[in-house]
């Protein structure tokens, strides 16, 4: 099957990065035109959260977009990353059941229902066989890009990198303050600001990934084609 693209992203493919950036830019000015500014970047679902959501969307979008049927078929679980991921923002872990997925109790508790334990199970079956599949058919890829210093693979580790980093600022005042450690409001403030712009840059970076590894796979085509001529 040939790539879905032969026009559309296939002369300019950064121009989705374009996109994705003005599209970002455009949701957080409508939410600081609308909100106050000290509560806007900071709530649920606000232009910040919400852009880094619909960027792990937009950048499965993207994948499928710019790769094969054939590796629909064998990569699935790529994307499928994006998509949990997009999930994870809008918190649907929380919103589609009364207790939560990751929590024990749905599932070995009588406080909620029977179709939300299902649901539970089913979404970490999903999660399980996503897992599985990325380290049969990709870890090597991965590995072997690392070590030829291909610029979409450290792009993968740069987002794991800051979604490490992300997540110890998430709530850095609670974290510290069992070992007696205060932190100043204003500090923590900043810390959560941060925390918000940094998960924003990770589907940003997987992006980026995405679109080099097409590139580099166009600029290969036509040296192979000249090898086997």
């Amino acid at each position: 099957m040939a790539y879905a693209n032969e026009k559309l992203g296939y002369e300019r493919p950064w121009g989705f990065a374009l996109v994705a950036i003005l599209g970002c830019v455009a949701l957080v000015l409508v939410d600081l035109l609308t909100k106050q500014i000290d509560s806007s970047l900071f709530r649920e679902s606000g232009g910040l959260e919400l852009a880094t959501a619909l960027l792990y969307g937009y950048t499965a979008i993207i994948w499928l977009w710019t790769r094969s049927g054939d590796e629909w078929r064998v990569h699935w679980q790529v994307p499928a990353v994006m998509l949990l991921m997009m999930g994870r923002e809008f918190d649907l872990d929380k919103k589609l059941t009364s207790i939560g997925f990751l929590q024990s109790k749905l599932y070995f508790s009588a406080e909620a229902p029977m179709m939300e334990r299902i649901l539970g199970l089913v979404v970490i079956a999903v999660t399980i066989t996503v897992v599985v599949r990325l380290l049969r058919y990709n870890a090597r890829i991965f590995i072997e890009a690392l070590r030829y210093r291909t610029l979409w693979a450290w792009g993968v580790v740069a987002a794991v990198a800051l979604g490490i980093v992300s997540k110890s600022l998430d709530g850095i005042d609670r974290k510290l303050a069992p070992l007696g450690i205060s932190i100043d409001p204003a500090l923590a403030a900043k810390a959560a600001l941060a925390e918000e712009f940094l998960e924003l840059l990770i589907p940003l970076l997987l992006l980026a990934a995405t679109l080099s590894s097409f590139i580099l796979r166009r600029l290969s085509r036509p040296a192979a084609q000249r090898t086997i001529q």
